[in-house]
């Protein structure tokens, strides 16, 4: 029995996906001297929900002390999150968190949404560095808001006030 077509390309990407992992996580080894998971740099460099959604059903829009800042929109459909995208300019771990928060929250109904934790983030993650928690907690908080602003228009959409595109 062959091989499914297709399986080399993908065979070969995930091998060229590993090793640049390899590289950047080296490279930050050396020049930080923080050693991130290799989840944390695989969501850092290649974030699969990273983008806006043009009418999100739940919105937010975060910034913490540090000045990390944070975009968290929300496609609902029947109270289950069916989309959920990000925009960040910020740090390493919060763009890596901010991605795991969108990937645990899609496909999940809106109620048991609230119960992603900033603990659960990083668990997925394989952890975040010392002093790095706060990236996940933004996350979280940002969820939250979305999840907020979704149910405060859940029976008067017409309420709803989409957010300005930014530059």
């Amino acid at each position: 029995m062959g091989k499914i077509v297709g399986c080399n390309k993908m065979e070969d990407s995930l091998k060229a996906t590993a090793a640049n992992i390899a590289k950047v996580k080296a490279y930050l080894k050396q020049e930080e001297g923080i050693d991130y998971s290799d989840d944390v740099i695989r969501n850092w460099i290649e974030p699969s929900h990273r983008g806006r959604i043009e009418t999100p059903q739940g919105y937010s829009d975060v910034t913490r002390s540090c000045g990390d800042g944070l975009e968290l929109f929300l496609r609902i459909n029947q109270d289950r999150i069916i989309e959920a995208r990000f925009a960040s300019s910020g740090c390493i771990c919060t763009i890596a968190a901010s991605n795991m928060t969108a990937v645990l929250a899609e496909g999940r109904e809106v109620y048991d949404a609230f119960d992603i934790e900033a603990q659960t983030v990083m668990d997925a993650l394989g952890g975040l560095p010392p002093g790095e928690d706060h990236c996940a907690e933004l996350a979280c908080t940002a969820l939250r808001e979305a999840l907020r602003h979704y149910l405060s228009f859940k029976n008067e959409p017409w309420k709803r006030t989409y957010p300005k595109s930014k530059p």
